[in-house]
């Protein structure tokens, strides 16, 4: 059980390669077994067991494979041509079953599930001959009749047309989760990442880098915007400042401004040391000064700096936020630096 819970979390955390992946190491085992099942019912003239419960085995062992494989790294076109290669396993179980409708009419419903559920729109199509030859060769080989043949006009569309509806609503529900997990991660305003991704951003960065500084901004008398002009004029005095940051992130590195609350904001600077990250905040403040408010006055800014090895993320933050109201103590708009140990 606890090892279902895994793969499950893995599959819901992953990105599509690894879903997609997983998902038809499922469907191959879910295949396999289905296939073993089938061997209660009565069987049909032609039948061979041996056969069937060898290619059950294969479907079973490559699927739990599957399940292990580093999809990430994967190419997308050998991903996909597990399609193909389903296709011609389900074949060669439709001969050795004895050409059972229902037998091998479920395999290849499974194998356009996976394609619905996990690819692009237009996947399904794409794999229309092979589902054709797969479905029609073991019936021609077979000597089968005119009516068993015809029955490819209805079977193998209502197989694309699995695929495809799947594909179509899945595609949306993945859009829907994208703007969902957006929503989750960024201001709604100004569309910067939010408190809950700089924490995350913060913690990743005291890993992967020496050194990191913090800056920490709350603009000068900004409650009064509101109150004087209506919290639309605030907004957009927000969108400004956002404009300012996002416009000083430094190209080729992962400098990220961050919206917390109200007219908070910081910005991480990774692998940055605190003398290298004081020149930024006067930029910041810089800015921010040759932006007019809705009064007509340039907008101002206090600015605290931390950096360091810190134990805690909390305590870069915290230190960037003091040397902020040390900033505010000393007058309008300075910038203080403190360094967090």
């Amino acid at each position: 059980m606890k090892s279902v819970r895994h793969l499950v979390d893995r599959t819901r955390a992953s990105d599509p390669a690894v879903l997609s992946g997983c998902t038809v190491g499922l469907l191959f085992v879910f295949g396999g077994v289905f296939t073993f099942f089938t061997l209660l019912f009565p069987t049909p003239p032609g039948f061979h067991p041996v056969a069937v419960i060898s290619l059950a085995t294969f479907a079973v062992i490559f699927g739990l494979v599957a399940l292990t494989l580093p999809w990430a790294r994967i190419p997308r076109l050998v991903r996909l041509a597990i399609g193909p290669g389903a296709m011609a396993v389900i074949a060669a179980h439709n001969i050795a079953a004895g050409l059972d409708a229902f037998r091998y009419g479920m395999l290849f419903f499974l194998v356009f599930i996976w394609l619905g559920l996990c690819e692009p729109r237009g996947t399904s199509v794409l794999m229309s001959p092979f589902i054709l030859a797969a479905y029609l060769l073991p019936l021609l080989g077979h000597g089968a009749s005119s009516s068993a043949l015809s029955s490819t006009s209805y079977a193998v569309p209502l197989y694309l047309a699995v695929g495809e509806v799947l594909a179509w609503r899945s595609a949306g529900l993945r859009q829907v989760q994208e703007r969902l997990q957006h929503l989750a991660t960024h201001d709604p305003l100004t569309d910067l990442p939010n408190r809950a991704m700089f924490g995350r951003a913060l913690d990743r960065a005291r890993v992967d880098h020496s050194t990191i500084s913090v800056l920490f901004l709350d603009l000068d008398g900004f409650k009064q915007i509101n109150d004087r002009f209506g919290h639309a004029a605030g907004d957009d005095v927000l969108l400004g400042v956002a404009g300012v940051l996002r416009g000083l992130a430094r190209t080729g590195s992962s400098d990220l401004p961050c919206r917390l609350a109200g007219d908070e904001f910081v910005m991480l600077l990774p692998n940055t040391e605190l003398a290298d990250a004081r020149p930024v905040a006067d930029r910041v403040v810089a800015r921010l000064a040759a932006l007019t408010g809705p009064d007509g006055n340039p907008l101002r800014g206090s600015v605290g700096v931390a950096g360091g090895r810190a134990t805690e993320s909390e305590q870069i933050l915290a230190a960037a936020d003091q040397a902020m109201y040390a900033a505010k103590r000393a007058g309008t708009g300075p910038v203080t630096v403190a360094c967090a140990a």
